[in-house]
Formats: C-alpha cells, sequence, structure tokens
C-alpha cells in the first residue's frame, strides 16, 4: 500500500489551515463543557483534513492481492523437436500457482492463438492449436496477452521459446506492456498552422500525457536547428507547451519536440512532429470591369506587401492551375457577363475546392445589375442576388424611334427588334412605337395589354426617311413627359442620315428625366456622328454595328438595358453611375464574351413570365412566340456572343 498526492503545496496549505483552527479555539474557547469542545474541534480538524486531502489528491495505492499469469509457448518449425519439454514446462508453471490465482496458455508462431482462457481452474495437458509454424511473431503474442489479463489483479507474463522472433518488434511491445503498470510519458499531439505567410510567426501547441507526476527537459526543433530547450513539470493527465516558431525561409519546415522525462518506461514515444509550409508573399489576381476601376484596390494591397496582378475579364485564367499562383481573386465592379459560364464555374469550383479567397467589390455593374443571379458567382456569395418574384416592381415607359435604313433588310431586322422589346415588357409597363414617317405614333405609348396587336402594328406600319428626328424626338418626349413611369427611355435605331441641330432638343428631354441612346445601323461616319452626339446628349448610350444580322442582339439588350433602371435611376451611396460622359463611344472588344445570363439577371429581377418563372435567359435569343424573328434570325444571334457582350457593354 502507498499514497501519492498529485498537489503536494495543498497539503502545506492545508497544514497551515489546521495550525489556524487550533490557535483560534484555543484563545476563543466555545462556551462548551471541555470533553464536548474537544470533541467539537476533534471532529472540525478532521474534516478539514479530509478536505485538504481531497484538494491535493490524495491517492491510496494498494496491491491486489492475487496475480493472474499468461504462459507464451513458441509452436514454431523452429521449436518443432521440443514440443513435449515445452507442454511439461507450461504444466510446471500452471502448477504453481497457488490460492485464487488465475492463469491460462496461448501458443503462438507467425500468429497468436487462445490455447487456454485465463482461469482460476485453467486445464492445460497438451497442446491442441497449431499455428502456422513457419515465423515467429512475440510481439503480436504479447498484444493478445495483454488484452486478456485482468486489471484487477496484479499481472504477469511467461514466454517460453528460444527466444528468435523473425516479425514485429518484442522488445517494443514488452515496453508498452510494462508502461502500463510503470511510469509512461508521450506526447500525443502537435498542433501547428499549416501554412503561413513570409515573415509570420506559428504559436506551436503541444499536448504530452503522463501517468505520473514528474519533470523534465523538453527540446524544441525547427528542422535540425535547436529552437528552445527547457525544463517542463508534467502532471499525471494532460499538459500542454506552446513554443513561437519563425521559419525564414519559404518552403516545407519540420516542427519537433522532443521530452526527456525523469520517470518514464518507453522511449520511443517522446518524439512528435508537425509540418508546416511557409508560402511567399500574397499573389492577388485583381479583375477589374473597365480600365482605372482597380487602381484604388490595387494602391492599398501594395500598402501591406501584397503582389497584385491586375487584369481584364476576358484575361482571367481558364484552367485551375492558372488560377492557383494566385491566393486570391478579387472582382472589382464585374458584370456577369463579362466573365462567361466557364470562368464563373471556374472560380467557384477554385473557391469550394481548393480554398481559394475570392472578394466582390460592388459597383453599377456587379451583383444584381450586374447580372449575379442564378449564376455561380451568386453561389459564392452570402447574399441572395434573386428579389422576390412576387415584389411589386416600378413600371417602366420606352419609346422606340425607328427609321428606314434604305435596305428591305435592315428595315426587318428592326421591326423584330422593336418586337423583341416588346417582348420583354409586361403589363405594366408602356410602350410607343414612331416610325419617321411623320405621321406620330404607330403605336401610341400606352399600358402593353395587347403584345399580339402592338407586334402587327410594328410590322404592318411603314418606316420612313426623315430628314430630321426632331419630330419623333419630340412627340416621344412630349408623351413620356405625361407618362407615369419611374423609368422613361427612348431608342432612337437609324442609319443617322438625318442632319439637324439636335443638342438643344435632347438636352431639354433629358433634363424631364428621360434617357436617349441611340443605335446606328449601317451608317456612314458621318451618321454614326449624328447619332453619337444624340446619345451623349441624352445620357444614354451609342453603340454602332455594321452587320444587320447584330440589330435583334441591340434591341434586346437596349430593353434591357432600360428596363434595368427601373427602381435603380438613384444608386445608394457609395454605388457610382460610371462615366459621367455616359454618351461617349467607348471602344469595344471583340474578345469580350456574355452568354445570355447577363441580360437574365437583370431582366429576370423585374420581369415574370405569367406561370411566375423569370423570362428567357438568352435575351438575344428565346424572343418569346411571336417575336417577330424568324429561325434563320435566331440562329444568326446565338452565333455572336460577343457582339451582344459588346452592346451590353455599352447600353447600361
Amino acid at each position: 500500500m502507498g499514497f501519492e498526492l498529485t498537489l503536494p503545496l495543498a497539503v502545506g496549505l492545508g497544514l497551515v489551515a489546521l495550525v489556524g483552527v487550533a490557535v483560534i479555539w484555543w484563545r476563543l474557547p466555545p462556551p462548551l463543557p471541555p470533553r464536548r469542545a474537544r470533541l467539537s474541534l476533534g471532529l472540525r480538524l478532521a474534516i478539514l483534513a479530509l478536505l485538504v486531502g481531497a484538494l491535493a489528491g490524495l491517492q491510496v495505492q494498494t496491491t491486489p492481492t492475487t496475480q493472474s499469469l499468461v504462459v507464451l509457448a513458441d509452436l514454431s518449425a523452429s521449436v518443432q523437436g521440443a514440443l513435449d519439454s515445452e507442454a511439461g514446462d507450461v504444466r510446471q508453471v500452471l502448477s504453481g500457482r497457488s490460492g485464487e490465482d488465475r492463469a491460462g496458455v496461448i501458443t503462438f508462431a507467425r500468429d497468436p492463438q487462445l490455447e487456454t482462457p485465463v482461469g482460476t481452474s485453467p486445464s492445460f495437458t497438451e497442446f491442441q492449436s497449431r499455428p502456422n509454424p513457419h515465423y515467429t511473431d512475440v510481439a503480436a503474442a504479447l498484444r493478445l496477452a495483454g488484452s486478456i489479463l485482468p486489471t484487477d489483479t496484479r499481472r504477469h507474463v511467461v514466454v517460453i521459446g528460444d527466444g528468435r522472433p523473425n516479425l514485429g518488434d518484442a522488445l517494443a511491445e514488452a515496453r508498452l506492456l510494462r508502461a502500463e503498470a510503470g511510469p509512461e510519458v508521450y506526447i500525443d499531439t502537435i498542433d501547428a498552422p499549416a501554412t503561413l505567410r513570409a515573415g509570420q510567426q506559428a504559436d506551436v501547441l503541444a499536448h504530452i500525457v503522463s501517468n505520473i507526476n514528474t519533470s523534465g527537459t523538453a527540446r524544441w526543433y525547427l528542422d535540425r536547428t535547436l529552437v528552445a530547450s527547457r525544463n517542463v513539470t508534467l502532471v499525471s493527465g494532460d499538459t500542454a507547451l506552446a513554443q513561437t516558431i519563425a521559419p525564414a525561409q519559404p518552403g516545407f519546415h519540420a516542427v519537433r519536440l522532443v521530452i526527456e522525462p525523469v520517470l518514464d518506461t518507453y522511449a520511443e514515444n517522446d518524439l512528435g512532429e508537425a509540418l508546416l509550409q511557409v508560402q511567399g508573399t500574397p499573389r492577388v489576381l485583381v479583375v477589374e470591369g473597365a480600365p482605372g476601376r482597380a487602381a484604388g484596390l490595387d494602391a492599398a494591397l501594395a500598402s501591406i506587401a501584397m503582389d497584385t496582378v491586375t487584369i481584364s475579364p476576358a484575361s482571367l485564367p481558364r484552367t485551375a492551375a492558372d488560377l492557383a499562383a494566385y491566393q486570391a481573386v478579387a472582382l472589382v465592379n464585374v458584370p456577369a457577363g463579362a466573365l462567361g459560364p466557364d470562368a464563373m464555374a471556374l472560380l467557384q469550383a477554385s473557391v469550394r475546392d481548393l480554398g481559394m479567397g475570392m472578394v466582390v467589390i460592388g459597383g453599377d455593374e456587379s451583383y444584381g445589375p450586374g447580372g449575379y443571379a442564378g449564376t455561380p458567382l451568386e453561389t459564392l456569395l452570402p447574399v441572395q442576388i434573386q428579389l422576390p418574384q412576387d415584389m411589386q416592381k416600378p413600371p417602366v415607359a420606352v419609346v422606340l424611334a425607328l427609321e428606314s435604313t434604305e435596305s428591305s433588310q435592315g428595315d426587318q431586322v428592326l421591326r423584330g427588334a422593336a418586337e423583341a422589346v416588346v417582348d420583354q415588357l409586361t403589363p405594366r409597363d408602356l410602350v410607343g412605337v414612331t416610325t419617321g414617317s411623320g405621321t406620330g405614333f404607330a403605336v401610341p405609348l400606352s399600358p402593353l395589354t395587347d403584345k399580339a396587336s402592338v407586334k402587327r402594328a410594328i410590322e404592318g406600319s411603314g418606316l420612313g426617311d426623315p430628314v430630321s428626328y426632331a419630330p419623333d424626338l419630340f412627340s416621344a418626349a412630349q408623351a413620356l413627359s405625361a407618362a407615369h413611369a419611374s423609368v422613361k427611355h427612348i431608342i432612337l435605331l437609324g442609319d443617322g442620315d438625318a442632319m439637324d441641330n439636335y443638342q438643344s432638343l435632347v438636352e431639354s428631354t433629358h433634363a424631364r428625366g428621360i434617357t436617349v441612346s441611340a443605335i446606328a445601323i449601317g451608317a456612314d461616319p458621318t451618321g454614326a456622328g449624328t447619332m453619337q452626339q444624340i446619345a451623349g446628349w441624352g445620357k444614354g448610350r451609342f453603340y454602332q454595328s455594321n452587320n444587320l444580322g447584330d440589330i435583334p442582339q441591340l434591341g434586346d439588350s437596349r430593353s434591357a438595358q432600360a428596363l434595368d433602371r427601373r427602381g435603380h435611376d438613384h444608386p445608394p451611396p457609395g454605388i457610382p453611375r460610371g462615366d459621367p460622359a455616359r454618351g461617349a463611344a467607348r471602344p469595344v472588344s471583340g474578345a469580350s464574351r456574355l452568354r445570355g445570363n447577363h441580360a437574365q439577371g437583370r431582366l429576370g429581377r423585374h420581369l415574370q413570365k405569367p406561370a411566375g418563372r423569370p423570362l428567357a435567359g438568352n435575351l438575344g435569343v428565346r424572343t418569346g412566340k411571336g417575336g417577330g424573328l424568324d429561325q434563320r434570325r435566331r440562329r444568326t444571334l446565338d452565333a455572336r456572343p460577343a457582339e451582344l457582350a459588346a452592346v451590353q457593354s455599352l447600353l447600361r
């Protein structure tokens, strides 16, 4: 029998407390008879002594009176000639037990087998089991013995054999068995960050488990260099050791802890190791929707020693391997259409599967206005882009001012473009159409209650070639001024050959809250310049196309831009409107790609089909029944995503 204290210091404090109680009792005795006073003092001192023992972790260690023994008998090929002698030795060991001692027999060769279970009356005469004799694995037999020996008795293992094992580590297994009854200290885990940046420090935490109170020396190594060495006190249970490591060079580094306890049995588990990687200067890929938009972000990242590479959406890497060269990607006011479905899917996979960082900086061409709804970008963001589909949206009023392009094919394309715009409107919206014929509205500005009749009127009206757009623009402005709509827009489509002084008229129109945009179709440089000036004065957008097959796309994208302004004419603080000279023509890159999701995300927030589903995603293709586009033109539209992207970019 023995005693053990886990907190010896508590014993000293307890003795002081006992002496203090006795002194107080002596100086201030209670009003009791002497015998009862002494009895009361004794009880209080006894209670205090028990409390001190509990706080000090007093443990009474007793040795069991009985013993359990397991005999390990080697039956490998090297001892086959001495099996009878071995059996006699086993019987002799079993007969030497006394009282309630327990005993059992395990035979082993390549694998161990239980010959006789551990009990108080073991029955053994000859070997009955036949393990594979071609190998000798003492370690496996020791493991089996440790698993069947009872824990409520003293435990003993006897090995009978030639002492020539050729499988396993018998010595290490014997140490483990001995450690179960003796002192043992081992390193359980070492927690270290997987990656570090250059110049950062790592806080490493080691957990050491001990079954006794002891002391020792802990040595920390970074790779092969000694970092720290200090004396430590280990308590019974878990002890945590912390160390700060500062690797200097990029690459992989090994952090090792070696513990040398005073009391220990098995030294092989006194070593722990963790691996960490030091990465170089962080690289951030900055994707800006338009040149110069990321200048502030570039400067901010450079101020904290981060390398940045600024590109346009068209230059975004197309493979995960190329994107892995960066630790993070920042999208600065980038519309979904400028990225395309493949690039968005790549960003989604890199963030979700590879742990790459991603930042999306908003603006007038990102999030909802940027067509993120329903795209992989939306799944990456902690916000929902799509507005509730049952939300009431304010109405929009659009007047399409058409003129003849002096080409039958061009005129038919213009009609199809107008019908495509009509398809994007709802019965709550207003639409009007002028045809440049000098007779006023072919379709008066009114709520769109019957799309089919409006389309028939567009198809049946003749397109004029006016000498001036002023009459149509004036009529459109007058009608829109009287209309009750939150967004008012004039879209002028023609070849720009009607020369006149439009500045005063268009600027006064814009002053009434009406935006004027222009699309030049098949125009010469002079006509294109006129259309560009009109768009500039009207604070709208200008686009020029010499390919008549693009015009239905232009009409769809223009309608998307017009409708998208509903409820967004006054953006919240911090969301820029863009270039103040919105009418100025900007260069269009043919590499800019869009496959319809851009327009879908923008229009889908405002428009619904009767069944409640968002309108078709590719506005340049899915114009709906009666849209005025035949199958030939639909194939043309689907084959030109670059031109659609360019127009979408300009006509916002």
